[in-house]
């Protein structure tokens, strides 16, 4: 074959690390995004406190 790329277990994990690093990055910037408009900020933690609340009250039914 003419110019077939030889994928080595090097290049892989180099090519994770790269996409693992860039959804952090994106991540973050999500993440900043949301605390700096407290509106989005809002519409994400109204959720996160039920979903505590429903796991607190399944473990007192344990």
């Amino acid at each position: 074959m003419e110019g077939a790329a030889t994928v080595t277990i090097a290049t892989l994990l180099s090519s994770i690390g790269e996409v693992f690093t860039s959804a952090i990055g994106w991540a973050g910037t999500v993440g900043s995004t949301i605390v700096s408009t407290p509106i989005l900020l809002l519409f994400c933690a109204i959720p996160l406190v039920g979903l505590g609340v429903g796991l607190f009250k399944r473990l007192l039914n344990v």
